[in-house]
């Protein structure tokens, strides 16, 4: 299996795992994996109003995870890239015909630093 490495999380890792994987990968979101498969999202603002209503950063991130979240089963490089524009998402999970997660599409994020590939 791919590494999704600071993009994607378990859903029962922690609120706190999923804050630190999002501050280190600028995009201002993770995937939330069960067994490989999406179940969900968790942006910043999640996390954030998460707190607002006490959960605490120990607790796992399905407890805030959004459900309906974004994802593709297209391969094709520009309409991934459409999808990104249309529905103003970071980053965009591709997933199989199984929905486990195959790849991560992210949107140019000027603020972002770059990174070497």
């Amino acid at each position: 299996m791919k590494d999704f490495g600071d993009y994607a999380v378990s859903s029962t890792d922690s609120v706190r795992t999923a804050m630190e994987k999002i501050t280190r990968n600028k995009h201002r979101v993770v995937v939330v994996l069960d067994n490989r498969k999406v179940v969900g999202t968790v942006s910043d603002g999640d996390i954030r109003r998460a707190f607002l209503e006490d959960v605490l950063p120990i607790a796992p991130v399905e407890k805030i995870m959004n459900i309906n979240c974004q994802k593709t089963k297209e391969t094709n490089p520009q309409v991934q890239r459409e999808i990104i524009f249309r529905e103003k998402v970071t980053v965009l999970p591709v997933v199989n015909s199984k929905n486990e997660l195959i790849d991560i599409v992210l949107a140019h994020e000027p603020f972002a630093k770059r990174r070497a590939d």
